[in-house]
């Protein structure tokens, strides 16, 4: 996917490269966001923050496990001795301990789950900077668009190069 990504940015590049070549007056810029995140002065304290949050769940994610352990252990020592009905009872909490064990997980870990969250809320004010930076760099430096080479996106376009109302515009104007 990423390749594809990769491949789609370079063809716009081109594109873009071209036209400007041939029409002089169009100038075209691109960052490397992986570079700019693994570079900036912050991001070791962002790092590091990022490296506590998860260093307290997987110690929660242990405890955890260590009591849905203990419940089984505890079942299996005492199985001889116990009656069905507390057997079962036994295993129900052992199953309701993994279940929320599992819920737990995926809470932290899971699509869009804490630890994405936490990223984002610490990149959030890095991501807010680079945004006002390259606006103010493709204004000073009279740049048409910047791309971001790592994400295969367009980061920067100058007031009035966007053309989706005009193919809006023109594919509903037409009938099939």
């Amino acid at each position: 996917m990423r390749r594809h990504v990769t491949i789609a940015a370079a063809a716009l590049a081109l594109v873009l490269l071209a036209a400007s070549l041939a029409f002089g007056a169009e100038k075209f810029g691109y960052i490397n966001s992986d570079r700019v995140l693994s570079e900036h002065s912050g991001a070791r304290d962002i790092e590091t923050q990022l490296e506590a949050a998860e260093a307290d769940w997987r110690s929660q994610a242990r405890e955890k496990e260590g009591e849905i352990e203990g419940l089984i252990n505890e079942l299996q020592s005492q199985r001889l001795l116990l009656s069905d009905d507390a057997a079962r009872e036994k295993e129900m909490a052992i199953q309701e301990r993994q279940i929320a064990f599992d819920g737990f997980l995926n809470e932290v870990w899971g699509v869009g789950g804490l630890a994405v969250q936490k990223k984002a809320e610490l990149l959030q004010p890095v991501f807010d900077r680079v945004n006002t930076i390259l606006k103010e760099i493709g204004t000073e430096g009279d740049y048409t668009m910047i791309l971001d080479s790592a994400q295969g996106v367009v980061v920067y376009a100058a007031p009035g190069t966007e053309l989706t109302q005009e193919v809006i515009d023109r594919l509903n104007g037409q009938t099939e």
